[in-house]
């Protein structure tokens, strides 16, 4: 074994592979293996978090003004911010996540069930809950790019403890789960991000140097795996235990070279500059976002404005106290006015996305024609905690899977559930899944 994990070779290709990059979806660049199972742009899956709800107490703010319903409806106050973007937008009136009610803990428990659809166990120390619709999704498309799901947010803090009437601060502070006892946790330093995507890549190497570099790299595997085959047969069980371990290791290096494209690297960009108040980091995790998928880094990302009754204070929005706190507003005229400058803001944030994504063109269309983007929170009213009613919007065509440009309303004896519509969502990259307490995709959201 020391011969192979000490070889001078392997150490060179470790760190070389962590400098590899892919370049945006280029169908005459792709092998004919990938063109045959892409003939159009990839799919790919947003699920953006925001925290203590909407004003649900102040409908009018947030749900249409009109009665119309399909494509006639008119734009919220709160929704303005999105006006250019009605034809590419599903709103939809009437969800409900019922896995989010608990006994005491709404905002933890509420926000374990977010993507998830499963009630959350009470526990401060041993979290159980299942897996989430990004990890679902990741599951199945992750290893066709370099990252299998990015793990995105704005605030941070541990995953250990309580955090919300007896619940682990699990349940708050992560929205990804990659099984019952996995939250992943989340990047919040946007350099982070770009390290993690970006870090090495010299975007100035031609297309000659990057395919010497991967020459190289093949080169540095076929090297590993002789010496894995000689080394097999003369070794004990145990041994032959870690070199199969050793060998996995390898294959999914081999998988990442395999998955660079050939032709121009993307532009990475420049590397964020820090600190950043609360919109600039915002704003950044979108431009990142867009950056992973345009270079098909990655096709999963979930992203949490902030953590389960998040008190970030909006001091730049005239709003001094904290947003949890405000969120409790008990009718008060001046809170409900700032929680609507509180919404409107996050609704700014998500149409700064949109616009970027917007701005990439990619196939016959762009980056937003192929993305779907799932937008709610943890609860409707923060108020009131209430998990029905939720404010739902899905963005972006999904390739074409979305119906998008309408606004649908479900009844309350319908009990049409968030669980259904994250079926949906999944529909879009090709993914056929049950989650939670979802039995069917939610109807009239995809084309098909």
């Amino acid at each position: 074994m020391t011969q192979v994990s000490q070889s001078p070779s392997r150490r060179k290709f470790l760190a070389s592979a962590g400098m590899t990059l892919s370049v945006p979806f280029l169908a005459s660049l792709s092998s004919k293996r990938a063109r045959a199972a892409e003939a159009k742009p990839p799919t790919r899956l947003i699920y953006y978090y925001v925290p203590n709800g909407i004003n649900g107490s102040s409908r009018q703010s947030f749900w249409p003004t009109s009665q119309g319903t399909g494509a006639n409806w008119s734009v919220s106050p709160m929704l303005k911010p999105l006006e250019a973007w009605r034809s590419r937008l599903l709103l939809i009136e009437g969800l409900e996540n019922v896995p989010g009610v608990p006994i005491g803990g709404d905002h933890a428990v509420g926000t374990a069930a977010f993507i998830t659809c499963v009630q959350a166990f009470k526990s401060d120390s041993a979290p159980r809950l299942g897996i989430s619709a990004d990890q679902i999704a990741a599951s199945k498309i992750g290893k066709l790019t370099k990252i299998p799901s990015l793990q995105l947010g704005i605030e941070g803090g541990s995953t250990a403890g309580g955090c919300d009437s007896g619940y682990s601060c699990a349940y708050a502070r992560s929205i990804s789960w990659a099984g019952p006892t996995t939250p992943l946790p989340k990047l919040t330093n946007p350099q982070q991000v770009f390290d993690q995507l970006f870090a090495g890549f010299d975007a100035k190497a031609t297309d000659a140097e990057q395919a010497r570099r991967r020459a190289y790299q093949k080169s540095v595997l076929d090297a590993a795996l002789a010496d894995v085959n000689a080394l097999a047969t003369r070794l004990g069980r145990s041994d032959q235990r870690k070199l199969e371990e050793y060998t996995t290791g390898v294959r999914e290096l081999e998988r990442r070279v395999e998955l660079l494209p050939k032709g121009s690297a993307c532009d990475s960009g420049t590397r964020p500059p820090l600190p950043m108040d609360l919109p600039g980091r915002v704003r950044a995790m979108s431009d990142l976002m867009v950056l992973a998928f345009q270079c098909d880094l990655t096709r999963v990302v979930s992203f949490m404005l902030g953590n389960a009754a998040s008190s970030h204070q909006y001091g730049f929005l005239g709003v001094s106290r904290g947003h949890h706190e405000v969120s409790h507003h008990g009718q008060n005229p001046t809170a409900l006015a700032q929680l609507e400058k509180i919404g409107t803001w996050e609704i700014e944030q998500l149409a700064y996305l949109l616009s970027r994504l917007a701005a990439v063109k990619e196939g016959e269309g762009d980056l937003l024609s192929n993305t779907t983007i799932f937008w709610s929170s943890e609860v409707s009213d923060g108020d009131k905690h209430t998990h029905n009613d939720l404010p739902v919007l899905v963005a972006g065509q999904g390739g074409g899977a979305i119906n998008a440009g309408r606004y649908l309303r479900f009844a309350p004896a319908q009990k049409a559930n968030i669980a259904s519509l994250l079926m949906a969502t999944l529909k879009t990259v090709g993914v056929d899944s049950t989650i939670g307490n979802g039995t069917a995709a939610l109807a009239g959201v995809n084309n098909t």
